[in-house]
């Protein structure tokens, strides 16, 4: 396979004999909603340094090699490695590149030999389901729905009681336009005679 500079080293090193352990991966999310960037955040550990190839993968989970990425992003190579902000890293990886299935993904460090050094937890890129969503409400705020549950309820009395007031000055106005028009009819009749 011949590489270019678009391509990210690979190996085809057994999983047994990576050094996954020399980069974390931090906030990985357990899953991630399509349509949407994914911020992938990672820090060095202290012996570990990095190289202008390195690069970040998204792979499935199972994958045997790392030509088995389904995309990537090369790292930023920190300026003073000795600054501990220097240690947490992280790349981006824009949607339109993402996975649409809803299968188990990692993200794996590969150095430019081709060998990984860290590969963080499963996740999945799914919609976001209701039982995934967790409303945590404080006692303050209970109380004031509460309260505004109660007044919207007694406006809504008052607007009832309203209608039927209305409804019963309708009643009475069309009786008495219905007894108008009879006198009416009564008188224009008695004309004409």
């Amino acid at each position: 396979m011949e590489e270019t500079i678009k391509d990210p080293p690979t190996s085809a090193v057994l999983l047994d004999h990576c050094h996954f352990s020399q980069v974390i991966f931090n906030s990985v999310e357990k899953f991630y909603i399509p349509g949407g960037d994914v911020t992938c955040h990672y820090t060095f550990t202290q012996h570990f340094i990095p190289r202008r190839k390195d690069w970040i993968g998204i792979f499935r989970v199972g994958w045997k090699t790392t030509r088995e990425y389904y995309t990537f992003m090369w790292v930023t190579l920190p300026i003073d490695l000795n600054n501990k902000s220097a240690k947490q890293q992280e790349v981006q990886f824009k949607a339109y590149y993402l996975p649409k299935d809803d299968e188990y993904y990692q993200f794996c460090y590969v150095d430019e030999d081709g060998v990984v050094r860290g590969a963080s937890i499963p996740f999945q890129f799914r919609p976001e389901n209701e039982e995934d969503i967790l409303v945590v409400t404080t006692q303050g705020e209970v109380e004031e729905i509460e309260q505004h549950n109660k007044e919207l309820c007694k406006e809504n009395q008052e607007l009832k009681d309203s209608c039927i007031s209305l409804q019963k000055q309708n009643s009475d106005m069309q009786a008495e336009l219905q007894k108008k028009q009879e006198e009416l009819e009564t008188l224009q009749s008695i004309n004409k005679k």
